[in-house]
């Protein structure tokens, strides 16, 4: 059965194919291509010049994969995991490190942070759902790179770029439905008049969810999304205003405590404008001034425990700032960046509405405890201040050196700095070997530091947490065939535990293995594989709900210049269990998806089919002992179609 599905999927388009219909333009585009960068070292470069382990996602990767998500883009990079949380959210995972938000990894679009939920820390609550369409390419920086970029920056980076007005040129309008009743819409526009472009994008996006029938809670998941998103970028000659707009609302999951809370519904919205200055005074000083401003709110009616403890909690949160870079090219071999940034962070409006006390009693009726000493969250501000310099060194034609050094103060709990240092060194045209040393650094969040929580409070003198990064790189290039190999070695200290407090030490390490091989036209075939150590070092255990082994497999036929066919592989090894929990680890898998696309076939409009998890495969993320019996079942077989139209 499972054959026959597939070949239902795929035949057909291999049947109508003209497999020779190309032009020797496409085979030299393919050929030809280099990746750049700017995520590495805050300047375009070269990829293979940088000593950074960093992943490149490109707006045609993303178109052929079929993904809807930047998570389903973000699950197929080596090094990285992304897994069902007990709280609504997915968890990001890179390289052994996860916690429910995902703030040891800093998110941003066109460089601009997205952390401004200064509660929790971390972007995936409001941004788990991120839409691809107006999506030039995503850097994906595995490793500390708050030598750079600061706090969040911890385990790893994600710089999602928007594509310019000429990317776009012109309008697009994709429409979109799929299973679990999901329907969206996108509106793309981009133009660029003499000085001036314009590009704006607007997403629209409804689904039910997978509902997940849980025996014993004798209850089913409700996980329905609505999501209203928004962008829009002006440039003037060298000035720019960029801003982005998320509205999002969620449907029943698992509550904190493992029931399910068939009335809870968390909402969220998030806000941000910046403008600023990019400018080349003279061919060898550029300069970025740039300001900006970001509002996240949220208004979560929570059920703790099934239809008996509930809470409604509110709070406002803002981030503004101001950022200069300078960057001078001393000569062709040799370019000093210097930045230095100020941040005013400020939590308020904060609500807390419940029915029960500080004991669990539960109370007459819901009842207003902001003012008291069970309010959610009090109010509270502080500063950041924060200043860094990058060298790149070009010590021959083929060795690039990099080094830099950030400082970072608090105004609330102190100073962190965080260096790093490197090379690239071509050894010829087929091999190169990078190597690079690095620290990182996470700030409490306000959570942390300050919660008033009856479940949890913060602790008032924590330290950030931190970590040291080893990583040494191996690329090789022969005709149509690109190997790479990383070796990682990371120990964090201070990690803040589940009670707030500077405790916990770990330590990961492991190997990522990537492969592809062209074989014409755009057609090519590939894997990754990442194999992982995470420890407790205090206890030398296993850290729990981490796989050691995960990896892809990815075939793309570009059948002809209208239909191809992309066909994927996801495979993971089995999960340890937390300690204490009795239970068998929990089992390993392969989920295969595939996604057929029709292009321009009729004037300017294209088709593209996704299927994923073609063999209904039942696979699951750990639940923790004691919250819930069955473990987070993952969505079965599940189809997306969508057209779209470009003029």
């Amino acid at each position: 059965m499972h054959r026959k599905l597939a070949a239902l999927l795929i035949v057909p388009s291999i049947v109508l194919s003209n497999p020779f219909e190309t032009t020797l333009q496409d085979e030299i585009q393919w050929l030809e291509e280099e990746t750049f960068v700017v995520s590495a070292s805050r300047v375009k470069e070269n990829i293979k010049k940088t000593p950074a382990s960093i992943t490149v996602i490109d707006s045609d990767m993303i178109e052929k994969m079929g993904a809807n998500n930047i998570l389903e883009v973000l699950a197929t990079v080596p090094g990285l995991g992304v897994t069902q949380s007990n709280i609504y959210v997915k968890e990001i995972e890179s390289r052994g490190i996860k916690d429910w938000f995902s703030q040891q990894i800093l998110f941003m679009v066109d460089g601009h942070s997205l952390d401004a939920n200064l509660i929790n820390g971390g972007a995936t609550w409001s941004f788990s759902d991120l839409k691809l369409e107006n999506i030039k390419q995503i850097e994906v920086i595995k490793g500390p790179a708050s030598a750079l970029y600061g706090a969040n920056a911890f385990t790893g980076l994600v710089n999602i770029i928007t594509k310019k007005a000429e990317d776009i040129n012109g309008s697009e309008v994709k429409l979109k439905i799929g299973s679990y009743n999901t329907k969206e819409v996108n509106l793309l526009y981009g133009e660029k008049f003499e000085d001036l472009s314009i590009t704006a994008n607007i997403n629209i996006f409804k689904s039910d969810g997978n509902n997940v029938y849980v025996p014993s809670k004798n209850a089913s998941t409700d996980p329905y999304k609505k999501q209203l998103q928004t962008n829009l970028k002006l440039n003037y000659k060298d000035f720019y205003l960029s801003s982005l707009f998320n509205k999002r609302e969620d449907g029943p999951h698992f509550g904190p405590a493992g029931g399910i809370t068939d009335e809870s519904k968390p909402k969220n919205e998030y806000f941000f404008i910046e403008t600023g200055l990019k400018k080349d005074i003279n061919r060898k000083l550029n300069i970025n001034i740039r300001g900006y401003y970001d509002l996240y709110k949220f208004n979560n009616y929570w059920e703790l425990f099934e239809e008996s403890y509930t809470t409604i909690n509110k709070i406002t949160n803002e981030k503004n700032g101001i950022e200069a870079i300078a960057a001078y090219n001393l000569n062709e071999n040799y370019t000093f960046l210097i930045g230095s940034m100020f941040e005013k962070h400020k939590q308020y409006d904060s609500k807390t509405i419940q029915n029960y006390d500080g004991n669990f009693n539960i109370l007459a009726s819901m009842t207003d405890m902001s003012n008291t000493s069970l309010s959610f969250a009090p109010k509270v501000d502080r500063n950041m201040k924060a200043v860094y310099v990058n060298n790149l060194y070009d010590f021959t034609e083929n060795l690039r050196f990099t080094f830099g050094v950030r400082y970072d103060k608090y105004s609330d709990f102190g100073s962190n700095t965080a260096p790093r240092g490197g090379f690239s060194w071509q050894l010829n045209k087929n091999n190169t070997l990078k190597a690079s040393y690095g620290e990182g650094f996470r700030a409490p969040t306000f959570e942390e530091l300050y919660n008033n929580s009856v479940v949890i409070s913060g602790t008032s003198n924590l330290k950030s947490e931190k970590v040291e990064t080893y990583e040494l790189t191996y690329e090789n290039r022969y005709n149509k065939l690109e190997n790479s190999i990383t070796y990682f070695h990371n120990f964090f200290s201070d990690i803040i535990t589940n009670n707030n407090q500077n405790a916990d030490e770990y330590i990961t390490k492991g190997i990522e293995l990537e492969s592809k091989y062209d074989l014409t036209r755009g057609s090519f075939i590939g894997m990754n594989y990442t194999y992982l150590e995470a420890k407790d070092d205090s206890t030398n255990e296993d850290l729990s709900d981490v796989a050691k082994h995960k990896g892809n497999i990815f075939f793309n036929y570009r059948i002809n210049k209208y239909l191809n066919s992309y066909n994927h592989v996801f495979l993971k090894g089995k999960t340890k269990r937390v300690l204490g929990d009795i239970r068998d680890d929990v089992s390993g898998y392969a989920v295969f998806n595939t996604v057929l696309k029709v292009g321009k076939l009729y004037k300017n409009t294209e088709f593209k089919l996704t299927v994923n998890n073609i063999f209904d495969k039942k696979y699951y993320d750990p639940a923790r002992s004691g919250l819930i019996e069955e473990d987070y079942l993952n969505n079965g077989r599940n189809f997306t179609f969508e057209v779209k139209y470009s003029f």
